[in-house]
């Protein structure tokens, strides 16, 4: 039997051992130094003044849309098509996500689809960078300040992605990012908010320690979403490993792209902005014969995932309205959703399986 080829594999090892052994070492566990180096390593990266970790992702959207006052009777604009938390964010503020299509080379937010769904309550924009492909960051910053809406990247795929020469993560007045076990750079568990607004980081900082701004005195309705030190511990170590992370998967889509380029069954996503880059977190593929592709992959002990496969309108908890939405017509959503598969991408997936993964997916949409 052909040994089994994840989807993904994290690259945590010594070094990793190493720096949690150090918190262990220095009796200190929970938020502290290492966490504050964290952040400032992770601020000095993406190029914003002021990093605040926290416990994940979504947490990180969700104090995020706190401190930019979204609220119940606020609707929030999101991509038909991005990971459920984009739009369950906007939820637990009792506000209405608006579905809103995406483009059809980049899978991004579409910013030429979203005055339609401005309405009088409209009062934000929360677009992605799809498996770290950059959205049209700059066509997004038009529509919101056309409109006055405030403008909020969920960075969560984007790290490493680079956005007209500067690092994907820090586009907008506050912006979040996921380091869950399954991404690029991993604390296990973590995730982070950057701002460039001092006021911001202050208000974050208090939210994420029950709203606390001196000892048990409490300004704000707060959660504990603090990051412990052993998260950050292995966050420091795995940042010295970015740089070589980032260019593996360079070299994964660069050869998974010389066997599928010219292939006319099988749609590549693009980069479409100067001086622009690609983190590669996914690589996706567009097929008509999706499920036949993928149970052939299976048959070969080759795992993919689906990312995403339906658009979040259709959700259960949209579906129902057990939370209220809105969506606009997202054809490109739809389609990209019953055709997308996520191939295998990781620094430590040689050529020879990356050969072997093409050459199947090849075989499988014949």
């Amino acid at each position: 039997m052909a040994q089994k080829i994840p989807w993904a594999q994290p690259e945590i090892g010594e070094d990793e051992l190493k720096q949690v052994l150090g918190s262990f070492e220095a009796d200190w566990l929970t938020m502290g130094p290492k966490v504050k180096k964290f952040e400032q390593t992770m601020a000095d990266y993406v190029g914003a003044p002021h990093a605040i970790a926290v416990t994940n992702g979504t947490i990180a959207l969700d104090l995020a849309l706190k401190c930019l006052g979204i609220g119940p009777e606020d609707e929030v604009i999101v991509p038909a098509m991005t990971y459920f938390s984009t739009a369950s964010a906007v939820s637990y503020q009792h506000a209405t996500p608006v579905f809103v299509d995406i483009e059809p080379t980049s899978f991004n937010l579409d910013p030429n689809k979203i005055e339609e769904a401005i309405g009088p309550k409209s009062k934000a924009i929360v677009f992605i960078d799809y498996g770290g492909n950059p959205a049209d960051i700059e066509g997004l910053r038009m529509v919101s300040e056309k409109n006055n809406l405030l403008l909020l990247q969920d960075a969560a795929q984007s790290l490493g992605g680079i956005y007209q020469n500067k690092f994907l993560g820090a586009q907008t007045p506050i912006s979040t990012m996921s380091f869950h076990m399954a991404k690029i750079m991993t604390t296990v568990e973590g995730g982070m908010i950057f701002t460039h607004e001092e006021k911001y980081a202050t208000e974050l900082r208090i939210r994420r320690n029950q709203g606390e701004s001196a000892k048990y005195i409490h300004s704000h309705l707060g959660t504990n979403a603090r990051m412990t030190d052993l998260c950050a511990a292995i966050g420091l170590a795995q940042f010295e490993k970015l740089p070589w992370m980032l260019e593996e998967r360079q070299r994964i889509a660069n050869r998974y792209n010389s066997h599928f380029k010219d292939h006319k069954k099988i749609q590549l996503s693009s980069c479409q902005h100067p001086d622009s880059t690609n983190a590669y977190f996914f690589y996706p593929i567009k097929v008509d014969s999706r499920n036949a592709v993928v149970d052939h992959l299976k048959s070969k002990e080759i795992d993919t995932r689906i990312a995403y496969s339906m658009p979040l309108y259709k959700q259960e908890l949209y579906r129902t309205r057990r939370a209220a939405s809105r969506k606009m017509d997202c054809p490109v959503a739809e389609e990209f959703t019953s055709k997308v598969i996520n191939l295998p991408i990781f620094p430590s997936l040689h050529d020879d399986k990356v050969d072997i993964i093409a050459t199947e997916v090849l075989k499988g949409v014949l």
